[in-house]
């Protein structure tokens, strides 16, 4: 706004400035066109007059006016945790994933009378891809979590859970199932043995510090988020769940979608189970 104001003012006192030496040109004119028949000392200086302001509105006209070089305008954003935690949680995720395999052995309930097993028996072995995902859901982050001192700042995230367990029908065989005489082929089994590889495979990827390589993960990419604010000095802290709340269901479609396509790393094959 003070910049528009002074290229209007000085605009304004050169245009008046013109408009003046203007009328002294026509006056001086005026007066030497009704003295050149007299001839006198009067008559040459108002020419020389009208000369030199011809020769100034000529130079002024070519003359761009000097203005004021502008200031930067310079935005400067307050670094509060209300910026950060709004941030932080526009990230939504950030995962860590593991695959591997679990062997199951799944036997029918059959009659405790010897040799019956033959003809009311039934044993399955499964191999059983298993994939996990644990990770933050930075949009729990709140504000409380978040401590702004200067250009310091210190955040403990959100507890890491466990936000998918599913099971990868590509890895996953039948490696035997026996039936008896008399038995059909029983589903369930099936069924129950891909839940209970899904449960070992979530305890197993636990005992393997599967939540704090999480954890490192997600406070890698939320200092990454805070030095882009401009903190120079952040600690980031992840934080465990509670025992008996490791699990988070995502309701998002398109986060369950991404977080598919994303390629875990591939985990060591489980031992066997029954």
């Amino acid at each position: 706004m003070l910049q528009k104001f002074l290229s209007r003012v000085v605009g304004t006192l050169r245009n008046t400035w013109l408009y003046i030496v203007l009328v002294v040109a026509a006056l001086a004119l005026f007066y030497l066109a009704f003295s050149l028949s007299r001839a006198n000392i009067w008559a040459v200086m108002a020419a020389g007059v009208a000369f030199g302001c011809l020769i100034t509105l000529f130079m002024a006209a070519r003359a761009r006016p000097a203005l004021p070089a502008p200031k930067p305008e310079v935005v400067t954003t307050l670094l509060t945790p209300t910026v950060l935690v709004n941030e932080v949680r526009a990230a939504a995720l950030v995962t860590y994933g593991q695959i591997g395999t679990v062997t199951v052995k799944k036997e029918r309930a059959k009659p405790d009378w010897r040799g019956l097993d033959r003809v009311f028996g039934e044993e399955l072995v499964m191999d059983v891809g298993v994939r996990i995902v644990a990770g933050v859901n930075l949009k729990h982050l709140r504000e409380e979590d978040v401590k702004v001192q200067n250009n310091s700042v210190e955040i403990t995230l959100p507890p890491t859970k466990v936000l998918m367990v599913y099971v990868d029908e590509s890895l996953t065989r039948v490696v035997q199932h026996k039936s008896g005489w008399l038995t059909g082929r029983d589903i369930s089994l099936m069924d129950t043995a891909r839940r209970e590889a899904m449960e070992s495979m979530v305890a197993a990827a636990i005992n393997k510090e599967l939540f704090e390589k999480a954890g490192q993960q997600a406070a890698v990419a939320v200092a990454s988020l805070a030095r882009g604010l401009g903190f120079q000095r952040i600690k980031v802290t992840p934080t465990q769940p509670v025992i008996g709340q490791h699990y988070e269901e995502l309701q998002d479609p398109s986060q369950i979608a991404k977080i598919i396509a994303l390629p875990p790393e591939v985990g060591p094959r489980e031992d066997q189970h029954e």
